[in-house]
Order: structure tokens, then C-alpha cells, then sequence
């Protein structure tokens, strides 16, 4: 459906690491008084080491290396998407990337694709959500994408349970060969960017000419 080729790669949180007691001293023999010097032999020393121990108590509490879950855990996804304009039907989200040929990947019909490679909504920058306009002769779920102004509201779901709302503030029209280059933006505010099919339809390519695309801002 997209013509605008990139990839974005998602960044990796770093590892903690595991600081082991590695300290331990080996206790001085006691002396012999075989040769006859009637000495005492000298009390051992107490050993330290943990050599003996099972590697779990040869671990050093650190409180800066602590594992902290959220601290290594990736950004909310997106699971759902409801638009009270568009007959507040609810629709599921699933992550998408790239096909072979460097478009972005429309999942089946009913369901709202979310560029998993670019920005997750909530986050700094365009998160990306793509659906059909209509396939083998049933309606997207973005068929009436068209439909909106500014003002409507949009609620995305996520996986932990929590929900945020947007207001659409414009919906454009641009050539499948001329989309913006800051469609994908990590820097910008954020926003979400809806996109689908749309303009005259080419019988001969059996495809649209044009995409529509529709902004979101969080409704704060």
C-alpha cells in the first residue's frame, strides 16, 4: 500500500551484570614438631573463601546493579483502536514491519497495523497505524478514514491494560510516490499517523493512486 521505503531499527536495553564475592584467603599450616623443637603448633587461620559455596551466595549485593523489570522493559504496545466517528467500531492492533520489497506490511482487513520498527504510541514521535481501505471486496477497517476532522476523537488500548485518547487536527491527501518525509518522525511531538488508501482507484494496477492520512494529537 506504501510506497516510502526505510527501516528503523528498535533499540536494545543493555544487560545487567552480576558482580560475584571472588575474596578468600587459604589458612597457614599449622608448624610440625617432628624435628623436635617441642614448638606449639601456631593456631590456623579462619578461611574466607567461598570456593565451596553454591554459586548463588557467591553474589554481591549491589543496589546500583539491581534488576529492575522496568527498567529493561520495552514501550506499551498498542492491542486495540476505537474511533467514536467511525461508528465506534473496535478494531485489533498488531505489529507490523516490512515486506520483501520494503513496503510497509497491511495485516487482514479487520485489523490496524502499528510500524513496529518506528515508535509505539505514547512516545516521542509518529506512531504509525495502517489498515486497509477494503480488500476482495470487504470493507478495512479504515474504510471511511476519509470521514474525519478535526475534533474526533480516537482511544488506542495497550497490552498493559491502559488506554490513551487523540483528536484528530487534519487529514490529507498525498500520492503514494510523494508521501512527507516526516511521516515516520522519532523527533517531532507526538502523534499518530493513519493511513490507508484512497484517491482514484487504477483498474489495470488494481490499486489506489493516492494515500489518506490522518493526524492524531494526545488529548492532554
Amino acid at each position: 500500500m506504501m510506497s516510502r521505503r526505510r527501516t528503523l531499527a528498535p533499540v536494545v536495553a543493555a544487560g545487567v551484570v552480576l558482580v560475584m564475592l571472588a575474596v578468600g584467603a587459604c589458612g597457614a599450616p599449622a608448624s610440625s614438631d617432628a624435628d623436635g623443637d617441642g614448638a606449639t603448633p601456631a593456631p590456623p587461620v579462619e578461611s574466607t573463601t567461598t570456593a565451596g559455596l553454591p554459586i548463588g551466595d557467591r553474589i554481591e549485593p549491589i543496589g546500583s546493579a539491581a534488576y529492575d523489570p522496568d527498567e529493561h522493559r520495552g514501550p506499551r504496545q498498542p492491542t486495540q483502536l476505537r474511533i467514536g466517528a467511525l461508528s465506534g467500531r473496535d478494531a485489533a492492533v498488531v505489529p507490523v514491519g516490512l515486506q520483501t520489497n520494503g513496503e510497509m506490511e497491511i495485516p487482514p482487513v479487520d485489523e490496524v497495523g502499528w510500524y513496529e520498527l518506528g515508535v509505539a504510541p505514547g512516545e516521542t514521535g509518529s506512531a504509525v497505524l495502517a489498515a486497509h481501505i477494503a480488500y476482495d471486496g470487504v470493507d478495512g477497517v479504515f474504510r471511511y478514514l476519509d470521514r474525519l476532522g478535526p475534533g474526533d476523537e480516537v482511544e488506542i488500548g495497550f497490552d498493559d491494560g491502559t488506554t490513551e485518547r487523540y483528536r484528530v487536527t487534519e487529514l490529507a491527501e498525498y500520492r503514494k510516490d510523494d508521501l512527507p518525509d516526516d511521516l515516520f518522525s522519532r523527533q517531532d511531538p507526538e502523534r499518530l499517523v493513519m493511513i490507508t488508501c484512497g484517491g482514484a482507484f487504477n483498474p489495470q494496477l488494481r490499486s489506489y493512486e493516492s494515500n489518506i492520512v490522518a493526524y492524531a494529537e494526545p488529548v492532554t
